[in-house]
This record gives C-alpha cells, sequence and structure tokens, in this order.
C-alpha cells in the first residue's frame, strides 16, 4: 500500500494499515498523516508544512 496515492499525495510510510504518512511536493502543507480506515482508505488527517513535524506525528499515532 505504500505506493498508493490519493488527492495527490503519495504514501511514503504505513504502519500496520492504521496510520500512513504522505507526501504532495505541490500541496501547500506538503506533508500529512491519516488514519486509515477498514477499506485502507484515509480519513482524520492532520497536515504539515514540515517533514520532521509530520514525522513526529505519524510515531505519535503508531506508538
Amino acid at each position: 500500500m505504500i505506493d498508493k496515492t490519493v488527492n495527490g499525495y503519495s504514501f511514503v510510510g504505513n504502519i500496520n494499515n492504521r496510520v500512513v504518512l504522505a507526501h504532495n511536493p505541490k500541496a501547500v502543507e506538503p506533508w500529512v498523516v491519516w488514519w486509515l480506515d477498514g477499506d485502507g482508505d484515509p480519513y482524520s488527517g492532520s497536515y504539515f508544512i514540515n517533514r520532521d513535524a509530520a514525522v513526529r506525528e505519524f510515531c505519535a499515532r503508531a506508538f
């Protein structure tokens, strides 16, 4: 599921098909962390300008 793209955001990290980190270099806030529902569709995203902040949120949601 790493290669999935949603609304221009490409998944670059996935933990247990529960939470993903995605990137869209053309977006104003190019990093997002989403929860995934049972079908693998993202919801409840937190958007970031900074990769480091997105990675911290990704880890916090995952663990």
